[in-house]
């Protein structure tokens, strides 16, 4: 863990370099180059880095009940309207913690914005910030419309509270693909954030992890395990993240299918779609009989009547998604087999869990909006915490 004095930004010189890492077809190919051996200590430094602000909030009030929002912000595409929202709304200006997952700094997508470090200035919060890639172009499915060229092109994960963050570390988690052959070309690996707060006399460890969507119920597990592991000591524990636990394995086309079959023969179509909002009942049982083990609370952490995404078949860029893993005539049979919902079912997949802290309230706020845009992909969630 680093001891997060003061303020620190990432910044580095690699954008000039962006076409020429890109022109390397093979990661292998990439390692054993000269440009490679050149640039690797400043490639590490970036990917392995960490920013941060503890100047923003100096003097917060000591309280004996603190709100943590977990929210999946979408990049922070609608980062003006996010800012808005989080400021004007009376419960989420309450908020203490803030775990922001996807977090851009520099990409075009998102017109080349630090996400953190505005979110943090707008709000009065201080904030750490772990990347997880250096992403090499315009970014995924549905992101590439765009003309503006990434400059820091940073993407990962957002802790902000009003409270110093004593200690902060990124975390590496274990891989489940080489993104550097992914349709979006990055260097780095998939990472989960950690800091310790202290309010009052209760210090407070705080993780924060996006899982892996293309993964295995194991590979979930393995990964929030990662994150856990490297929790500190502390008088109240607390991981929270979009843990993709969306009842699939998505390694491979051939586990999807086979899965598919499973979950027809012994749940049947219906009882699927309603394991979607149960994932630790059966599908998804690795990642949350690990958090019981360890002795986390999840049940209580979480508002159970309401998803965190929403799968809608209408929705033509998560049909384009779905096709990634999803053969064309099984899409069709979801279509289909939807129509009693509409085509639109919501999954739990956003989740907080912790341990040393009595939950007082839990709650999801549903496609928040602001100026009529919809904000985020995800819902927003919060839990009061008594921390006596």
């Amino acid at each position: 863990m680093k001891q997060l004095k003061g303020k620190n930004y990432i910044t580095h010189k690699l954008h000039k370099h962006y076409e020429e890492i890109k022109s390397f077809k093979k990661k292998k190919n990439f390692i054993n180059s000269p440009f490679y051996t050149k640039h690797k200590a400043e490639i590490d430094a970036v990917i392995d880095g960490l920013e941060w602000d503890n100047t923003i909030s100096t003097t917060p009030i000591q309280k004996d009940e603190i709100r943590v929002v977990l929210w999946n912000i979408e990049r922070g595409k609608e980062l003006d309207n996010i800012i808005t929202f989080l400021n004007e709304d009376p419960e989420l200006a309450k908020a203490d913690v803030i775990l922001a997952i996807e977090s851009d700094n520099g990409m075009g997508r998102t017109s080349n914005r630090n996400v953190a470090k505005e979110l943090a200035e707008a709000l009065e919060m201080n904030y750490c910030f772990a990347p997880s890639y250096l992403v090499l172009g315009k970014g995924a499915l549905g992101e590439t419309s765009h003309k503006e060229q990434n400059t820091t092109s940073l993407h990962g994960t957002t802790i902000l509270s009003k409270y110093p963050i004593q200690m902060g570390k990124g975390v590496a988690v274990p891989p489940v693909k080489e993104v550097f052959h992914s349709s979006e070309k990055r260097l780095g690996c998939k990472k989960g954030l950690v800091a310790q707060i202290q309010v009052g006399d209760k210090s407070i460890a705080l993780g924060a992890i996006h899982v892996d969507l293309s993964s295995t119920a194991q590979d979930r597990a393995d990964q929030l395990a990662a994150v856990i592991a490297a929790l500190p000591k502390a008088d109240i524990q607390l991981v929270g993240g979009d843990f993709n636990c969306h009842t699939f394995q998505l390694r491979n086309k051939v586990e999807l299918m086979r899965q598919i079959i499973t979950k027809y023969c012994t749940v049947g179509f219906r009882g699927a779609i309603e394991h979607y909002m149960t994932p630790e009942l059966k599908f998804d049982k690795p990642i949350f009989d690990q958090l019981l083990t360890l002795g986390f609370d999840f049940e209580t952490y979480n508002d159970r009547t309401k998803g965190t995404l929403y799968f809608d078949v209408n929705d033509v860029l998560h049909n384009e998604k779905a096709k990634k893993f999803v053969p064309a005539f099984l899409l069709k049979k979801l279509e289909k087999g939807l129509q009693p919902w509409d085509g639109c079912v919501p999954l739990k997949i956003d989740w907080l869990a912790g341990k040393g802290g009595k939950v007082v309230n839990a709650q999801t706020v549903e496609r928040p909006r602001q100026n009529g845009l919809l904000l985020s992909d995800h819902n927003l969630i919060y839990v009061d915490l008594d921390i006596n």
